[in-house]
This record gives C-alpha cells, structure tokens and sequence, in this order.
C-alpha cells in the first residue's frame, strides 16, 4: 500500500472517530463504514480510497489490516481506544475518541463528501443493522468466508446511488401525485 493510501486510511479513521460519539463507533461499526466508503468510491470512480483489502468474516466486511492501522494511530498518539463492557451479556466493545482532528486535504473533494455522507447516513443507525445490510450486497454474498471480496460487485451499492436516487424520488412524486388526486375525489 503506498503512502498516500496509508495516509487517507488513517485520516479516515480519525475523520470516524472525530465525528462520532464513542457509544455511536466501535470496530465493527468502524470496519462496515471503512467498506462502504472504499466499496462506494470504487463503484463511483473505479478506484478505492484507503487501499485495503477486505475479508468475508462473520459481522462483514473486514480490512485486512485495520487492527494494524488502529494500533499505529494509538502509537502516534492520535487515536484513543477503549475496551467496555456493553449489554447484558458482558459483551466487549472498543470505543474510539480521536485524539487529533483528521487531515481532511489528503482528501478529494469526492471523498470528503462521501465521508460526510457516511457521517449523516449512519450515525445513529445501529451497527448490528449495517452488518445485516452488509450481508445482502453482492461483494460479502459472492465471497467465500475468509476469502477477500471483490471490488467488481460494488454496483450492488445502493447508497447514494445517483439513478437509484432518481427512482426513489419518482416514485415518491408518483404516489404524492396519486394520493392527492384520491383526495380530490372524495372532496
């Protein structure tokens, strides 16, 4: 992986961690947003943004070597990580607190976009519901477990899927349409 790859990796590590709250990211939440953020560029722009590799495990996507991009921000002392106890059954969750602020220009303005995007989608959406997400798309379906997913089934995306988008609006304007002339019959 060449440096400028390692370098977006790490910042989007941070950029996660700055940007939400450490009960909203633990590392699978982080794992499934480092996916769908080199996932979606890939299926946008024909190339990925960290440079990572990523493996079918049980709760999804993981990069081959996040536990290693983790460990050298820790090193650096600009990422703070933090094993909890959660839930009832004494389930341990790694809480992420950035301990300096991202370097948000090693980042296209694509990329930044897709970042905040990311942010704003998935915030408050809880992780066990993006690994579930995870496994109906075509990049974890296809792969065999262990074995590396393949970036050529990224158009099985949907989010922020442009022609998607379009459809979705169309369809909303087409019942908006049909329920008000349903309502000016009855009136």
């Amino acid at each position: 992986m060449d440096q400028k790859k390692i370098e977006k990796y790490k910042n989007a590590i941070l950029y996660f961690a700055k940007n939400l709250t450490q009960q909203q990211l633990g590392k699978t939440k982080l794992a499934k947003l480092l996916y769908y953020l080199d996932f979606i560029s890939y299926r946008d722009n024909e190339k990925n943004v960290t440079g990572a590799l990523y493996y079918k495990q049980e709760h999804g996507p993981l990069a081959q070597d996040l536990t290693e991009m983790i460990g050298n921000l820790v090193s650096e002392k600009k990422l703070e990580v933090n094993r909890v106890i959660v839930g009832e059954n004494d389930k341990q969750k790694d809480q992420f607190k950035a301990l300096k602020d991202p370097d948000e220009n090693v980042f296209d303005v694509y990329e930044q976009t897709l970042l905040r995007k990311l942010i704003n989608k998935y915030a408050n959406t809880p992780t066990d519901v993006i690994v579930a997400k995870s496994h109906l798309e075509a990049p974890w379906v296809k792969a065999t477990n262990g074995a590396s997913l393949d970036y050529k089934f990224a158009f099985d995306i949907e989010d922020f899927d442009p022609e998607i988008e379009a459809e979705a609006k169309d369809e909303d304007e087409k019942v908006a349409d049909a329920v008000k002339k349903e309502m000016a019959k009855a009136n």
